[in-house]
């Protein structure tokens, strides 16, 4: 029966991508994604890094803890662990499963397979293996089964937020040890075969994955929360922003992934189409090289940050799908308060120039890669920097050429952004204001050995108030002496039709938190 629903499955698939497939042959618990799927490379949540694959993998496999936000912050709550504690010792952490929990395929879930799947991960040593071993210290020894459903994870003493968001995100994913082990070939744990393969306990069993055309979700009747509404989740490959405008509007695809920020504007208007949005997970910043000529006085990178004008790059580049955000905490994360001190000032910009001994301005290279959004923002900032004398001039370069410059310190003005790879304040932090970490911090030659010694401390301190109290202060330093000019932080958004409820749910602090069960028609 299982196999004969396999088929049937597959073959509803292929009618959706026949040219003219109307909403109506679209089944009441059927969703479909149009997506531009180029970006995918695996599916396996020991490797799997990139931002939408990610948010497959996490309706794929449950974990032990999730991260979702409420009331406007990211929080934690339990998954396949219904309680945790950590000892004393700030290192020590224990996590008790629940009850009757299975995977899809009806085996147990199990201590033994939690120490499997987080071990595994150390082992492959591939792209989010640093948020285990380096953000919180892992080893292959550090997770140990007490009993069957009694889990201890040994960590550097990294502070709570960050231990629990980082066992929450993708890569925390439980593997079904049997099944993975039984699929293994030639030691690589599995690697081969979970690329599009599944073997998990979430909301959601991966099909099918045919590359360039379409990826099928099933519903898991086995999922500790209840089988979800919808039980077929496919994603439809539309590369072109165009296309899935069109095939919204038709009625053939149920969310829109790409849309440009005009497409989804005039969507605004629509009866039967609504945008969704929630804030990005990134950054977009000038950043001036401290260690080179004016931009070493600091009055001249004040004046910089009085020079640009803030809303005009979000009206104009982002066509109003961003946030005025100019620290660098993410809005609803740990210690975020708003503060945005800067607004476009000439005459303030003007004077600081003046008492630093430009007057007369100068000229600096200005640097942004390919992207239209940053060729756009590289522009209005040229406008900007005109209007009190200095003379930027635009160079457009490949980003692994810009990045690659920049790392070496190469870059005295730059239009670039920084994405979060995990929800708490010292994945910011440390790029942004700690030198020591050889990140953007360094990269801007911005040697503040007290704003590194603020963001350390910080990172550290396992006291949640006096931890507030710290990024609160970095925070203000950071604006009156760092090298950036916080540009925005960007809204993610999506053309989602009427019939599609709970979108806003399931979406809300995309790429950190996406849920599929909240979604139904």
């Amino acid at each position: 029966m299982l196999k004969r629903t396999g088929v049937i499955l597959v073959v509803f698939a292929a009618l959706v991508f026949a040219a003219g497939t109307a909403q109506s042959q679209i089944p009441k618990d059927t969703i479909v994604h149009g997506a531009n799927t180029d970006i995918f490379i695996t599916l396996d949540p020991g490797i799997c890094f990139e931002v939408l694959p990610s948010a497959i993998v996490k309706n794929i496999y449950a974990k032990l803890v999730e991260v979702k936000l409420e009331d406007g912050k990211f929080v934690v709550v339990p998954d396949l662990a219904e309680k945790w504690e950590m000892a004393d010792d700030g290192k020590t952490w224990t996590f008790y499963l629940r009850d009757g929990l299975v995977f899809d395929n009806g085996d147990p879930v199990t201590a033994q397979d939690v120490v499997f799947s987080l071990t595994r991960v150390v082992k492959l040593q591939k792209s989010p293996a640093w948020l285990f071993t380096d953000v919180l210290g892992l080893t292959e020894e550090s997770v140990t089964a007490i009993d069957d459903k009694t889990v201890q994870i040994v960590t550097n003493g990294a502070p709570p937020n960050i231990v629990l968001t980082n066992l929450g995100g993708s890569n925390g994913g439980i593997l079904n040890q049997k099944v993975v082990m039984a699929n293994e070939k030639e030691g690589d744990m599995g690697e081969v075969w979970l690329t599009d393969h599944s073997a998990g306990a979430g909301p959601y069993v991966l099909k099918e994955w045919k590359r360039n055309m379409m990826i099928l979700l099933t519903a898991n009747p086995n999922y500790w929360g209840g089988e979800p509404a919808l039980k077929t989740v496919i994603f439809r490959d539309v590369p072109e922003a165009a296309d899935q405008f069109l095939l919204l509007k038709k009625g053939e695809i149920d969310v829109a992934h790409n849309l440009t920020a005009e497409q989804a504007n005039e969507l605004k208007s629509a009866t039967d189409v609504r945008v969704v949005t929630t804030p990005g997970q990134s950054d977009e910043y000038v950043g001036m090289n401290a260690g080179w000529g004016p931009f070493q006085d600091n009055r001249v990178r004040q004046a910089v940050k009085y020079a640009i004008d803030y809303d005009a790059i979000i009206e104009k580049v982002r066509a109003g799908f961003a946030i005025n955000n100019q620290q660098f905490l993410p809005v609803g994360y740990f210690a975020y308060v708003e503060d945005n001190p800067f607004t476009q000032d000439l005459e303030k910009a003007k004077a600081l120039m003046a008492e630093a001994g430009y007057a007369d301005g100068f000229e600096v290279e200005l640097v942004t890669n390919t992207t239209e959004i940053r060729k756009n923002e590289a522009i209005i900032v040229q406008e900007n920097l005109a209007k009190i004398g200095i003379k930027a001039t635009v160079n457009i370069m490949q980003a692994s050429q810009m990045y690659a410059k920049f790392r070496q310190q190469g870059i005295n003005l730059i239009v670039a952004g920084w994405g979060v790879d995990y929800p708490d304040a010292a994945a910011l932090a440390d790029p942004f204001a700690n030198h020591r970490v050889n990140q953007l911090a360094w990269r801007l030659a911005w040697l503040d050995d007290h704003a590194a010694d603020l963001a350390e401390a910080a990172n550290k301190e396992l006291d949640e108030e006096k931890r507030f109290q710290l990024y609160r202060e970095l925070t203000q330093y950071w604006h009156e002496n760092g090298p950036f000019a916080m540009m925005y932080q960007p809204v993610q958004y999506w053309g989602v039709r009427n019939e599609l409820k709970g979108a806003e749910e399931a979406f809300e602090g995309y790429s950190v938190h996406c849920d599929f069960t909240r979604l139904s028609k």
